[in-house]
């Protein structure tokens, strides 16, 4: 087996290299031990770095869920020998319905009561925020223990369906829609007009390693930004580089900009 620390090394985010290292040791117990196992969920960048590494073990996987728009994903990990998973066994998505007319609930409210039942956030998948219910991808295992025990939300009284991962209706996290404009494209310049702060102020952040760049921790003040990233400012929260609308007289770069909230 190779040796993998100059691999980890590579990895600049501790919390990134951590995940890669446990989702290592889980491909490794499942060789050894001939057994089917799945991991915490993980963003699309982790599980990137995770891939050349389970390759080197004696296991099939799958990244799952796997239909479109889903940003937090596991491993299913499987014995080389098993032909195929049945992968609702191990994944599932919970229904919470919201009972009450007088209180909206948001991402943070349904997010904070599953955690409040002792459940850490990696193993939850994505939440998708609708109206009266919201739908929570997790581990299986998770759904049917939040099933039984999720009667309240604050006093929002709900109700809870467990449903395959593949059932739940997508809806994109909640925002609102800010325009800026940029001297550039260049990271510092976006973070600048994001978080208010001189172009100093924010190239020491970028530096420091308070900025990512579709989850990657990216240290280059000059690091050009596209349509369609997501920047991550430790802080200020997730922003998605929608729309770059032009550039305006005096030749700055009009971009749309996406705040989850």
């Amino acid at each position: 087996m190779k040796d993998f620390e100059k691999y980890y090394d590579f990895i600049k985010d501790e919390e990134t290299k951590n995940t890669v290292r446990k989702i290592a040791d889980k491909a490794s117990y499942v060789e050894k031990n001939f057994i089917t196992a799945v991991t915490e969920f993980t963003n699309p960048y982790a599980a990137e770095l995770c891939i050349p590494i389970i390759k080197n073990y004696d296991v099939k996987f799958e990244l799952f869920p796997s239909y479109e728009h889903c940003e937090r994903k596991v491993f299913i990990l499987y014995p080389d020998y098993m032909g195929s998973i049945d992968r609702n066994e191990y994944v599932a998505a919970l229904r919470i319905m919201n009972r009450s007319k007088f209180k909206d609930l948001s991402h943070k409210d349904y997010l904070g009561s599953i955690m409040s039942l002792g459940i850490d956030r990696n193993r939850t998948g994505d939440i998708y925020v609708h109206e009266d219910f919201a739908d929570v991808v997790m581990h299986k295992d998770i759904a049917e223990y939040v099933h039984f025990s999720l009667e309240l939300i604050g006093r929002n009284k709900v109700e809870t369906q467990i449903l395959k991962a593949e059932e739940t209706a997508f809806k994109e996290q909640q925002h609102e829609l800010i325009m800026i404009n940029a001297s550039s494209l260049r990271l510092d310049s976006l973070v600048k007009n994001i978080a208010n702060k001189s172009r100093e102020d924010s190239s020491d952040m970028v530096k420091s390693g308070l900025v990512k760049v579709n989850f990657k921790v990216e240290e280059k003040p000059s690091a050009e930004v596209k349509e369609g990233d997501m920047i991550s400012i430790a802080k200020y929260g997730r922003f998605k580089i929608h729309r770059l609308s032009g550039i305006t007289k005096s030749g700055k770069n009009k971009i749309e900009i996406k705040h989850y909230i």
